[in-house]
């Protein structure tokens, strides 16, 4: 058996409203957004400490090579140790950096002076920062950083090219340790981040609200309104109509849904008129051919319409029930003239052909499906409360009221109405039938109690009538 494609989650996310998967999705843009930007953050805060502190060690260290080159500092261990001591201690330079090693080299990179008493060479390879130094006259401010493993400390070098008195290239070194400028970096970012956050979430969450709001006045309520248009449409109420004073393209879906239900309600109206037309005709080829089914069908429905106003029954039922009663034995234009019209009682086999009826009604009303109780009226009037009637042995509630309306109008009216065969019997002894049998299952007993009401009222009325001078 084929399988869904669509995973679980996938099958989740889409059962979702669409106004809180477009937020979601805009809440996961808002939050990338905002990481990439503490990311971006972070990384431009760091490069402007670095930036202020290269500035800040270049310039001494310049002030320094331009002492050495004056000789108003001694080239010596000595001397390069006490500028260490002083910068370490400057106030403005101290608490973020510190000095680890200052020294000098000449131009094949021999160490001249170093202020811890080292000694040794450098490495002038070319791409070193010694060989850019020496060779390249250029400086090296803090391109390079190591850090210590065992310790955590970050050191950076920074070195300028330099000219001694008797005009020999050479170059001044500083090691500098710049872990606390880090610190000082990750002191400033951390209470920044924070209130960059806040004032994400905050203009986010009010985005949102905004957002959301727009989205249901602008898309998402529109579009439930359409769905609910269309399951009336849809159920058959083809009168709907899609509210709509937009003009974008929401607007104009609307109104075309709107033109296509008037159209396919055009369509079928014309369809009914001519449908009705034709069953009009089929009445009065059967009034031709048994005049009693005509005036028959007539004083059913006459019957049925006065109960059901009784039952108050709105406008539409009642209309309904009328032109469902004036058709309820529309079938029997299918029945034989001898059997329709025979002087006496029908043999078995006769009423089982008659009994036909109903159905052969059903078949002809099948094609107005808007109006479904027609056919319901024509199948089922001879339906019984305890579900022994025919053709299809209904019970209770699942005969349709309309049809249960009938058949208490079409029994009360082969019981009193004339027939070629016999008189009709007077209306009070109807009613003491009725009223005799109104709990031996085969009427609604709430509606076979209405009617006998509504005619007991009806005749009490005729005789008050009858006795006034």
């Amino acid at each position: 058996m084929p399988q869904s494609s669509t995973s679980p989650r996938r099958a989740h996310l889409l059962r979702l409203p669409l106004s809180l998967r477009f937020l979601l999705f805009a809440v996961a843009i808002l939050l990338l957004n905002g990481f990439l930007m503490s990311r971006q953050t972070d990384q431009v805060i760091e490069e402007a400490f670095l930036d202020q502190a290269d500035q800040k060690i270049h310039l001494l260290l310049d002030q320094i090579r331009r002492n050495i080159e004056k000789q108003r500092i001694p080239l010596t261990d000595k001397s390069l140790a006490d500028e260490v001591n002083y910068l370490n201690q400057h106030e403005h330079f101290g608490w973020q950096l510190h000095v680890s090693a200052l020294y000098a080299f000449d131009a094949n990179g021999k160490i001249l002076a170093h202020s811890q008493n080292k000694q040794g060479t450098k490495d002038l390879e070319p791409g070193s920062p010694y060989y850019k130094v020496i060779d390249l006259r250029e400086a090296s401010l803090g391109e390079v950083h190591e850090r210590e493993p065992t310790t955590g400390t970050v050191k950076g070098d920074y070195l300028l090219p330099m000219t001694l008195s008797n005009g020999d290239i050479a170059g001044i070194e500083a090691e500098v340790d710049i872990t606390g400028l880090q610190q000082a970096v990750s002191a400033f970012d951390g209470p920044f981040e924070q209130s960059m956050w806040n004032t994400i979430l905050l203009s986010s969450a009010l985005m949102l609200i905004l957002l959301g709001g727009l989205t249901h006045f602008w898309l998402t309520g529109p579009l439930q309104r359409m769905h609910r248009g269309i399951i009336k449409l849809s159920d058959g109420k083809l009168d709907t109509r899609i509210d709509t004073h937009s003009k974008d393209e929401l607007g104009q879906l609307a109104g075309g849904i709107n033109d296509l239900a008037q159209n396919v309600q055009d369509l079928l109206q014309e369809q009914e008129r001519t449908y009705m037309a034709a069953l009009n005709s089929l009445a009065q080829a059967l009034q031709a051919k048994d005049p009693y089914t005509a005036v028959h069908s007539a004083r059913v429905a006459k019957y049925a319409v006065k109960l059901g106003k009784a039952l108050e029954l709105d406008t539409e039922q009642l209309t309904l029930l009328k032109k469902g009663a004036l058709m309820h034995d529309l079938g029997k234009i299918g029945i034989h003239d001898s059997i329709l019209n025979k002087p006496s009682g029908l043999s078995d086999d006769e009423y089982q052909e008659m009994k036909r009826h109903p159905e052969m009604t059903a078949t002809i009303m099948k094609p107005l499906k808007r109006f479904r109780a027609f056919a319901e009226i024509a199948a089922w009037h001879h339906e019984r409360w305890d579900g022994t009637g025919y053709p299809d042995g209904l019970k209770g509630d699942e005969i349709p009221l309309l049809a249960r309306i009938v058949a208490i109008a079409d029994t009360w009216d082969a019981m009193t109405g004339d027939r070629v065969y016999r008189a009709g019997m007077p209306e009070t002894k109807a009613l003491s039938i009725l009223e005799a049998e109104q709990d031996q299952g085969q009427f609604d007993p709430e509606l076979i109690r209405a009617f006998i009401q509504m005619m007991k009222q009806r005749i009490n009325q005729e005789l008050a009538e009858e006795v006034e001078p």
